[in-house]
């Protein structure tokens, strides 16, 4: 990525195709028509001197001048070559590490969508109030993020917590820059090298923001949602694929990502829940291992029942099987809940409720209503880090599923909990819970209720059904 303010010049107009063009070359590379007999086409070549023979890449065009443009931004998005200069961030436009950084590593996050946002916003910042649309990594000083962060909650009306994570888009692209890695030249070949020497200090957290700019602190994302509320949500919930999500994502604590991710057959072994599949990487946003649950256990039962039946169902009747998945709907494999969830949400008469809400909530109510509950023991189920180290400490002391057992049950405690406020049955199988281990792990219910009624006023036992036969066999 070099600094290229004289990219292109001229009219535009295009040029003759016999080979009359004024000659172009930038930074090592030149502009060619080598295959007339293939419709004349523009390329960019290079000549690679460890290999002794030109390397070309079609720009798609036959004009010229479009070439030029093309060629720039071609030259903006390599990395340099062995033996080259690395740029400095006064010689990288921002627009030109955003898109490296966007189409880059942030495909591989969760937060894709918002990288793309903060990219938006900062492309826009920089026109529209910077008036430097083709300011450098370099224009990033303390000032500039402050004037940033101004701007957004101005236009946009942006909380602190908001705009540092947009400035923390733009510190991660440019820190991603910075790396020595194996990246791909315009030719596919592996280049190990930086895009630029080093990146800004980004030096604004929420705190500070919420300080310089005298508006109020964004408030810790706790859950606000009561049993009442999930028991209507979940009472609510007219598909099937839409069910199992939430009983999944209140026993496991899972982010959404997670659970579409899940398949029992390869994460689901001896009474633990890997929730990190086998083919993938652990990210920042770690899944853990945990113990599975006694309602989640019911539940993958009976759901690998059913689908194995409409499985043998579909071929006999010669028509395609169902995806072996866990969450299906219309025949394809469930990779979004929004909508589905946002009509039940509706119709429960809930506020401010996402796929991502069962997780708070769970974590949320376990820790007033089941006392016992350590915080390292909730930490681990949800998969966050303790402390500098403990990755390290990991390596030494083997994993003992026991030592989550408190959460577990205080999971089926809080699930017993929501299904006294539930028409729908939440549990598969019965499950009673053993009043001494409550007492171990402080289970107590947020309040008494008189009981849970039938249309007929009686009281409704709280005895789920067990279709699987499942206590007959035991």
């Amino acid at each position: 990525m070099r600094d290229i303010q004289h990219h292109a010049s001229g009219t535009g107009a295009g040029k003759p195709t016999d080979g009359t063009e004024e000659a172009f070359s930038l930074d090592g590379w030149y502009l060619d028509r080598p295959y007339p007999q293939r419709g004349n086409g523009v390329y960019a070549c290079r000549y690679d001197a460890g290999t002794g023979v030109v390397r070309r890449r079609s720009l798609r065009t036959t004009d010229w001048e479009v070439g030029k443009v093309r060629l720039a931004a071609l030259i903006l998005s390599a990395p340099a070559t062995a033996g080259a200069t690395v740029p400095s961030p006064d010689q990288v436009m921002t627009t030109a590490a955003l898109a490296n950084y966007i189409k880059g590593h942030a495909t591989t996050i969760r937060s894709e969508s918002d990288a793309i946002r903060a990219g938006e916003l900062a492309k826009q910042y920089l026109n529209d109030q910077a008036k430097s649309p083709m300011a450098p990594v370099s224009f990033w000083t303390p000032a500039r993020q402050l004037d940033f962060a101004k701007w957004l909650h101005t236009k946009f009306g942006h909380t602190p917590a908001s705009i540092e994570r947009r400035l923390d888009v733009l510190c991660s692209a440019f820190n991603e820059m910075t790396e020595v890695k194996l990246r791909k030249d315009p030719f596919d070949q592996d280049v190990e090298t930086a895009l630029m020497t080093h990146a800004p200090k980004f030096v604004y957290k929420r705190d500070r923001i919420a300080k310089e700019l005298k508006i109020p602190p964004s408030k810790p994302r706790h859950s606000t949602s009561t049993i009442e509320d999930i028991a209507r949500v979940l009472d609510a919930i007219e598909h099937e694929h839409l069910f199992r999500y939430a009983i999944l994502a209140l026993n496991t604590w899972a982010r959404p990502e997670a659970i579409f991710d899940f398949s029992p057959r390869v994460q689901r072994e001896h009474g633990l829940i890997y929730l990190n599949p086998p083919d993938r990487f652990q990210t920042n946003k770690r899944r853990a291992t945990i113990l599975e649950t006694r309602c989640l256990g019911g539940w993958l039962d009976l759901w690998a029942a059913i689908d194995a039946r409409a499985r043998r169902e579909a071929v006999l009747a010669g028509e395609p099987p169902p995806p072996e998945a866990l969450l299906v709907f219309q025949g394809e494999r469930v990779r979004a809940v929004k909508k589905s969830l946002k009509s039940a949400v509706k119709a429960a008469g809930v506020t401010k409720f996402s796929p991502g809400s069962f997780r708070h909530f769970m974590a949320s109510k376990i820790r007033p209503m089941c006392r016992g509950v350590t915080r390292e023991q909730r930490s681990i189920w949800l998969g966050h880090s303790l402390k500098e180290g403990s990755r390290t400490t990991d390596n030494y002391e083997a994993f003992d599923p026991e030592f989550l057992s408190d959460v577990a049950l205080g999971i089926d405690f809080i699930m017993q909990q929501i299904q006294n406020h539930c028409r729908r049955d939440l549990f598969a199988v019965e499950v009673r819970l053993n009043a001494r281990e409550l007492a171990r792990i402080g289970a107590k219910p947020e309040k008494k209720i008189k009981a849970n009624q039938e249309g007929s006023g009686r009281r409704r036992e709280i005895r789920t059904p067990d279709p699987l036969g499942v206590n007959e066999m035991l």
